[in-house]
């Protein structure tokens, strides 16, 4: 069940991750800094956007986002819905 608990958090979150690194795409500051390019420069300047600029504002909440929702699971698992 630990294993499971553990693949749940992993994946909430690679889930969280994602969703963050998608909105920060949207944002007006990652056109500002990095002006759009297409291709291989544009996915390295989002990645680079990403690490440098979203994670370290965004980790905690990503962090607590996949415990709140690895808890909601076992939860869930727990009263067998």
């Amino acid at each position: 069940m630990k294993k499971n608990i553990l693949k749940v958090f992993i994946i909430n979150i690679m889930i969280l991750s994602l969703t963050a690194y998608i909105l920060g795409l949207t944002d007006s500051a990652f056109r500002q800094v990095y002006p759009s390019e297409n291709g291989i420069s544009y996915l390295m300047n989002s990645m680079k956007y990403f690490v440098l600029w979203v994670l370290p504002y965004w980790w905690l909440i990503i962090i607590v986002g996949a415990l709140l929702l690895t808890f909601l699971y076992y939860i869930l698992r727990k009263i067998k819905l």
